[in-house]
C-alpha cells in the first residue's frame, strides 16, 4: 500500500487475558490491538493479528457496532488474514531455515482450514452479485463469520492478482457512513488509482454485477 507500518496512528499490541477473542479497539488518539491465541500456535497468532492490524488500517470509529458496512469491513479484515498466511507460507517455502521449511505444510493446512466454508456456501459464491443476494442477511445486527470467510475466501484471488488493490481499504474510513455496497464502490472508484482500477472493476463485477 506504500505505507509505513504504524505510520498512521500509534498502536499497543498485546495479549488479551480477559476476552476469548481477539479486538482493535480506541484507546484515547491510539488503537489497542488484544490478541488471544493459543501458546506458540503461530499461524493463528498471525491470522488474528492480520486481521486486527486490517481494521487499524482502516481507521473506523471501531465502537463495536455493527451497522452500515461494517460486515465488508469483516469480510475485508478476514481476507487479510488469508492473504497474510499464504504470504508466510511462501516467505517459510523460500527461507534457508530448516524449521520455517518444516512448517510450510502446517501453514497451508490452517489456510485451507480457515478458507473452507462448506461445499453450500462455495456454490452460492460462485455466481456473481453475491452481496445483493445475501443483503438481507448480512445487514442483521450479528455477526455472520461464516458468510464473511466465504466473500473473503472468494475475493482473494484479486487480491493475490494484484496486492495494490489493497490501497481501497485506505479509503473505507468508518463503515458506517455508506448505505450499501454500490455506495461504497462509487466512492473508491472516484478515489481510486491507475495501479489497481482495473482490478477494483473485477472485484465490483465479481461482487456486485
Amino acid at each position: 500500500m506504500e505505507k509505513n507500518p504504524y505510520s498512521s496512528k500509534s498502536c499497543i499490541i498485546s495479549y488479551n487475558h480477559d476476552l476469548d477473542m481477539p479486538m482493535c479497539c480506541r484507546e484515547g488518539e491510539c488503537h489497542h490491538i488484544y490478541l488471544r491465541c493459543e501458546r506458540n500456535f503461530w499461524c493463528q497468532w498471525m491470522f488474528q493479528f492480520a486481521h486486527e492490524y486490517c481494521h487499524h488500517l482502516i481507521d473506523g470509529e471501531l465502537t463495536g457496532d455493527i451497522s452500515g458496512l461494517i460486515w465488508f469491513e469483516e469480510c475485508v479484515c478476514e481476507l487479510s488474514s488469508m492473504y497474510h498466511l499464504r504470504n508466510l507460507a511462501l516467505y517459510s517455502a523460500t527461507s534457508n531455515q530448516e524449521h520455517l521449511l518444516r512448517y510450510v505444510p502446517s501453514v497451508h493446512s490452517y489456510l485451507g482450514e480457515r478458507m473452507d466454508v462448506g461445499v453450500e456456501l462455495a456454490s452460492e459464491t460462485s455466481h456473481p452479485g453475491i452481496l445483493h443476494r445475501w443483503g438481507t442477511l448480512l445487514q442483521e445486527p450479528k455477526y455472520q463469520r461464516l458468510h464473511y470467510r466465504a466473500i473473503a475466501a472468494r475475493m482473494f484471488p484479486l487480491f493475490v492478482e494484484n496486492p495494490h488493490l489493497w490501497k481501497i481499504i485506505l479509503q473505507f474510513g468508518d463503515m458506517r457512513q455508506w448505505s450499501s455496497p454500490d455506495e461504497l464502490f462509487q466512492h473508491l472508484r472516484h478515489t481510486e488509482t491507475d495501479d489497481y482500477s482495473e482490478s477494483l472493476e473485477k472485484l465490483r463485477l465479481l461482487l456486485l454485477s
